[in-house]
C-alpha cells in the first residue's frame, strides 16, 4: 500500500485515504475550481451532488464503491466536507 500512495503522490501531490468495509479509496486534493463549484451547490442546499462532484472529480484509485455506492459516499461526507473546508484565518488590526 505505501508503493501505491507513493506512486499516486507522484502523480498528483497530496493523497487522502478513506476506508470502510475493508475498501479504500484514494483520493487527491481538490482543485480550486472543485471547491469553488462545491461550495456553491452546498450553498443552494445540494449537498448529495456536492459529495458526488468531490468524489468524482478527486477519487484517482481504489474501490469505486465510494464513487458509485451512496452508502459510502455518504459515508464519506464528513472527510470530503473536511476536504472543502476553509481555514480559520485570523484578522489584526494595528
Amino acid at each position: 500500500m505505501d508503493e501505491k500512495i507513493e506512486r499516486l503522490k507522484k502523480e498528483h501531490g497530496e493523497i487522502i485515504v478513506l476506508e470502510a468495509d475493508g475498501k479504500v479509496a484514494y483520493l487527491k486534493k481538490p482543485t480550486r475550481q472543485v471547491v469553488s463549484y462545491a461550495l456553491t451547490l452546498q450553498q443552494k442546499g445540494n449537498t448529495l451532488e456536492m459529495l458526488e462532484h468531490v468524489m468524482k472529480s478527486c477519487f484517482v484509485d481504489g474501490d469505486r464503491c465510494f464513487v458509485d455506492d451512496i452508502e459510502f459516499l455518504l459515508g464519506s461526507a464528513e472527510a470530503i466536507n473536511e476536504l472543502v473546508s476553509v481555514k480559520q484565518v485570523s484578522i489584526k488590526k494595528y
